[in-house]
């Protein structure tokens, strides 16, 4: 089963940019979208068919602002996954912040976490998110389900995971608190595969500044991940960043289990 995730930073921007050539060619089973920034109506008819041929789609846009974060979940229709649009808390929910699918003991929790914005003035909102998240996550470990928490998570959790770990020590995505708050995902039974698997390998980020042509010079911070619960290690065949996709200041990055 292959899982993708991608902040596509306006899903009308990147159908511009070649979105469904790229979907047909890598072909997931589970795909995470975030930042997608409008309504199901505002996405053009012809694309909406042929998405809902394949896909059973979860659009989770922002309630109270037009244009604003939402994220979605569009699973294979023959698997039957089960959605639910967030974590049933308001001030989350109606910013379209993640999207829960369910198949059999299996959860896939996919979507935008906040950011801590300039002046870190979102980072109790940040830090209170990432605290009830966790608090999900034990919650299901408890009951015996396998879980998968992917998306843009918004924090590059050691300094190996951005370029510039001392330029950005106090800013938003690289503080203590957002990288302490990282591991409370970790200490609820989720390991952050990647990183596990590429211990001391630099230079593996999903995003880029638009300034300074970073992109190519690979000036980036790794901000979105793939965790899994320890019943799934065994599962994973593959994970993988897939930084030559363009169409988004983010790339998507991909899990494939067994």
């Amino acid at each position: 089963m292959r899982f993708v995730s991608w902040n596509v930073n306006g899903f009308r921007a990147v159908l511009k940019q070649g979105f469904m050539a790229w979907l047909e060619g890598t072909d997931p089973d589970v795909l995470s979208l975030q930042e997608i920034r409008a309504d199901w109506e505002q996405v053009d008819l012809g694309v909406r068919r042929e998405l809902e041929a394949v896909f059973d789609v979860a659009w989770c846009p922002a309630l109270h602002k037009k244009g604003y974060a939402g994220s979605a979940t569009l699973t294979k229709k023959e698997l039957g996954f089960a959605h639910v649009h967030g974590l049933g808390i308001e001030e989350y929910d109606r910013e379209g912040r993640l999207v829960i699918s369910t198949k059999g003991d299996l959860v896939f929790a996919g979507g935008y976490f906040p950011n801590a914005s300039a002046g870190l003035v979102r980072l109790p909102y940040k830090r209170q998110f990432a605290k009830d998240l966790a608090a999900f996550v034990t919650r299901q470990h408890t009951a015996g389900r396998k879980l998968i928490v992917t998306g843009d998570m918004n924090v590059a959790p050691e300094e190996i995971d951005l370029a510039r770990p001392k330029d950005n020590r106090l800013n938003p995505g690289f503080t203590d608190e957002e990288r302490e708050d990282f591991k409370l995902y970790l200490a609820a039974g989720l390991h952050d595969v990647l990183r596990e698997r590429n211990p001391g390998v630099a230079g593996l980020y999903t995003w880029w500044t638009a300034r300074g042509d970073a992109r190519e010079k690979n000036v980036g911070w790794r901000i979105d991940h793939f965790l899994v619960s320890t019943a799934l290690l065994g599962e994973v065949q593959e994970v993988r960043i897939h930084p030559e996709v363009l169409g988004s200041d983010h790339c998507p990055i991909g899990l494939e289990l067994r």
